[in-house]
This record gives C-alpha cells, structure tokens and sequence, in this order.
C-alpha cells in the first residue's frame, strides 16, 4: 500500500475496505471493534480538532523529533509513504520506527550535505496540506508546534551539547571494530568501516547545528 491514502492515514469514510493495506498488514488479529476504534481515530485525526482523542501527543512527538533528526527519507515523510508501524490502544494512534538503513540523507539519490540543512517544521515530502495527517497535525497548532520544538531542544541538549553523543558512539565503534576488522565476509573495507565512523560523527554534528539554528529562527 506503498503512497495509499490509508498508509498515509487519511481518513477515507467508515467502510474497512478503504483501509486494506492497514488491516491485511496487521501483525495481530484485528476484531470488528480494532477496526472500528482505528477508523474512528484517523477520523478525528484528519478533523484535527481533538487531536489527543486520537494520538498519543507525547509519543508521537518524541517520534518525529528523533525521525526528522535522522531525514530518512524512505519513510511516512519521504515520497514513498511507508515503512513504519502504527500501534493503536484505546483508540489512540502511536508510531514505531522501523527501517533506518537509508536514513542520514542517503535514500535514492540523496545527498547528505544537503540532508543536514532539511527544515524540521517541513522535512522531506511534507508539506502541511493535509497530505500526511499524523504529522501535519503538529504544525497546524501552535501549541503543539512549540511542544515540539522544546523536545527538539531537550533532544539536542541532552545527547549533543552535554557530550553524550560522541561518547556513545565512540563506545559503540569500540565494541566492534576488533570484529569489523576481523570479518571474512564483510562488505566495506576496515578504511571504509572508519571514514563511514567519520561521516556519520560528522553529519549529527552539523544537523544539530543546523536545527540548533532553525530553533532560533
């Protein structure tokens, strides 16, 4: 249902059918009633009105900020409109990521230098008119907008300015380059296992500097 209107999580009438690449992916048993709570949260959803009727603000926030950080593109904000899960409880719609080989700009034809300035309010395909409802909510309220941007900047603090992040990745390098090195069947070089180390060091520093400035203005 790669683009659907369902995978896109429009709202598209009461009728299941109009979400058959939602319900035939499950990874559950869906009941009448599952159907029933889901159709009635992507409704509220695309009415936009009580939009913590039918989302979990708090998780789905916190989702897109690490999302958005990492600009994959082949995801429900890239041009393709797929590759995640949604996980609905009480009639209430969470996302969880899943798919991250092609994130840090390098989906299709990708560019990383210019992955590092993508705007974090419109990032990759979206737009805000409606086209991708379980983020363009974010936008359309000021409220949540500004919610947003503080988990950003708690996101930044947090794992960028108070060193976090270099160090974990310096303990994760650590761990498995004996075994990188080591590896008969490996696809990269142990020079190209060490700039990738670099590039990637490279690109979170300068996408917090650039969301960093966006925060600003």
């Amino acid at each position: 249902g790669m683009g659907s209107d369902d995978v896109k999580l429009k709202y598209s009438g009461d009728d299941p059918e109009s979400y058959a690449s939602i319900f035939s992916s499950a990874k559950t048993d869906v009941t009448e009633a599952d159907r029933e709570r889901l159709i009635q949260a992507l409704k509220i959803l695309g009415e936009g009105t009580d939009i913590a009727r039918a989302v979990d603000v708090d998780q789905v926030l916190r989702y897109f900020v690490v999302h958005n950080f990492v600009v994959n593109g082949d995801s429900y904000t890239g041009s393709m409109v797929h590759n995640y899960y949604l996980y609905e409880a009480d009639g209430r719609l969470s996302m969880i990521p899943w798919d991250y080989n092609l994130a840090f700009g390098t989906f299709q034809a990708g560019d990383a230098s210019e992955a590092v300035n993508d705007p974090i309010d419109t990032p990759l395909s979206v737009t805000g008119d409606g086209d991708r409802p379980m983020i363009d909510w974010i936008f359309a309220s000021e409220e949540y907008t500004e919610l947003y941007h503080r988990y950003f900047s708690e996101f930044i603090s947090e794992w960028f300015d108070s060193g976090f992040f270099e160090e974990m990745i310096d303990n994760v390098v650590s761990l498995i380059q004996p075994y990188v090195e080591k590896d008969p069947t490996k696809f990269y070089t142990y020079a190209e296992f060490e700039a990738g180390v670099t590039a990637l060091k490279t690109f979170c520093q300068l996408r917090q500097a650039s969301i960093s400035g966006q925060l600003a203005g």
